[in-house]
């Protein structure tokens, strides 16, 4: 579904004045410079080819990652 005109303005609004959001498309309808807190892009075909459509799950592979030594003077990460 290509996003249209009514779709982006209310984006734009969710989004707020304060902050900014890039949106990636296959298509859309309405001018791109329209709502100056998006960015919107077009998918590049050769991207579009690869993605996978209409999955539920799509089990991505977590690696655990080795620890870091904590540099000097910075605080721990209170969880």
């Amino acid at each position: 579904m290509q996003p249209g005109f009514e779709q982006l303005r209310h984006l734009s609004e969710e989004v707020g004045p304060g902050r900014s959001l890039l949106v990636m498309c296959g298509a859309f309808r309405g001018e791109a410079d329209r709502h100056p807190n998006l960015t919107i892009k077009k998918i590049p075909r050769a991207v579009l080819g690869r993605c996978e459509w209409g999955c539920e799950d799509y089990r991505l592979k977590v690696a655990s990652l080795p620890e870091v030594p904590q540099p000097p003077g910075q605080m721990p990460l209170k969880l």
